[in-house]
Formats: structure tokens, C-alpha cells, sequence
């Protein structure tokens, strides 16, 4: 007889909600026991990333909450259980009362609720995302721009403020290492001499070495320039 297969699947969320999304007064959007904490704040497009910790309650996915473009906030580092209800007409109205010389009239009004207390955000959307995170990923959110495909260093796209970048020695001890479980969240810029050749009227492109200081690259492409129809260096980031 044979062995029932058990099936196993996974439930990935990914709601998104601006302010066109028709949205009840007073309407919880969305309602978790799992503990939130402030992830990452970009200053491109104002955003707010709020994430659960899988570890912590061991549920084996990520929950990202982003919020954007963020006109006015009140909130906390964390949150033990968190709902957020889009405010009623009452509530938008004195909040957005209380910040007079902030014009915040068609942007929506979350509140973050826990433990009896709520804080709220002013912006124009918001939404979440739940799926497995990588240990390369650094949030659901981020992603890879198709003309100049990178890894994405910061939870965030847009700015850069580079808070995340590991020093030399932190470099060394992973290229040392063989560390395979640890979440890649900081990265360090290695320097990629690139050269073309041309062959029979065909571009040859590749890479010529990587070096971990830019001046170090430059030297080396100095001495590589004149042999080849082009040379450049290419900035690429080494996860950590």
C-alpha cells in the first residue's frame, strides 16, 4: 500500500496599499502576534521598514511591513504583536491636526497597535511582504535594477549611507572562514579590473583581477591599459 506524501506549503503574502485602495474607515489591515522591530528608514522616497524576527518565533518566515512615502511618524523601536488600523475619520483628523504645518491631506493614516498603545504613520501606502529570507537578501522589499544589476547592499533602495560596510579585517576573516549560516547584512566594495579584447572583430570582455582597494586597482590597470582596446574597474560589493 502505498505511503501517503505529506505536502508541504508555503503561504507567501504580498499586499500592497496606497491611498486609491478603498479602504474602510476604522479596518484592521493587518494583524500579527509575532514581534516587529525597526528594521531600516530611507531617506529615498521616505521609506519605513518594519520586520519580524523568524528566529525569534521560530515560524521560519520573514514579515516585512514598508511604509511610503512617510510625511509624519510616532513610533517605537518594537513591537510585541502588532495591528495596524487605517484610522477613522475622526482619528486621521486630530492626528493630522496636531502637525499644522505639515500639508498631509490625501496621505492615509496607520495606526500601529500593541499591547494597548498605538502609534501611527502618515503616508501615502503601505504594504507587507512574508516569504523565506536568504541569507544574501537583505529584505523583501530590496531588489536588483535590471540596468545595472548589483547586489543589493541596504533593506532599502535608493540612498546609500553605507552604514553597513564591514572593515578590511572583517573581509579577511570571511574570506578565511567558511562560514555558511550566517546572514550576509554587511558588505565590503572590492575593486573588479575589467578588460576588453577585440578578436576577429568580436569584443572579448573579462575580468582581469580583483582587489580589494581602489588604488590598488588603479596601478594594476595602469600597467594592463596599454595592452588591451579597453580597461576599466568595475565597483562590486562582496557580501560579509
Amino acid at each position: 500500500m502505498p505511503v501517503p506524501v505529506k505536502t508541504i506549503v508555503r503561504v507567501i503574502s504580498n499586499v500592497w496599499l496606497h491611498s486609491k485602495s478603498p479602504l474602510v474607515p476604522g479596518s484592521v489591515v493587518f494583524r500579527s502576534d509575532r514581534r516587529f522591530y525597526l528594521c531600516a528608514y530611507g531617506v529615498s522616497h521616505s521609506q519605513l521598514l518594519f520586520r519580524s524576527d523568524p528566529e525569534e518565533d521560530r515560524s521560519g518566515t520573514t514579515i516585512d511591513v514598508l511604509f511610503k512615502p512617510v510625511e509624519v511618524l510616532k513610533i517605537r523601536q518594537s513591537y510585541r504583536g502588532l495591528t495596524i488600523r487605517n484610522a477613522t475619520d475622526e482619528e486621521a483628523y486630530r492626528i493630522k491636526a496636531s502637525t499644522p504645518s505639515i500639508p498631509v491631506d490625501d496621505e492615509r493614516v496607520f495606526l500601529l497597535e500593541s499591547q494597548g498603545e498605538a502609534d501611527y504613520v502618515i503616508s501615502s501606502a503601505m504594504g507587507w511582504r512574508e516569504d523565506v529570507l536568504s541569507r544574501t537578501r537583505q529584505s523583501l522589499f530590496a531588489s536588483a535594477d535590471s540596468d545595472m544589476p548589483r547586489w543589493p547592499t541596504q533593506p532599502l533602495d535608493g540612498f546609500q549611507p553605507g552604514l553597513n560596510v564591514a572593515s578590511i579585517q572583517e573581509l579577511m576573516q570571511v574570506m578565511e572562514t567558511e562560514e555558511q549560516q550566517v546572514r550576509r547584512q554587511r558588505y565590503r566594495t572590492v575593486y573588479v579590473l575589467m578588460t576588453r579584447v577585440d578578436r576577429r572583430g568580436e569584443p572579448d570582455i573579462g575580468g582581469a583581477g580583483v582587489f580589494i582597494t581602489e588604488a590598488d586597482a588603479e596601478d594594476a590597470r595602469a600597467f594592463i591599459a596599454p595592452k588591451v582596446a579597453d580597461c576599466w574597474i568595475e565597483p562590486l560589493p562582496i557580501a560579509i
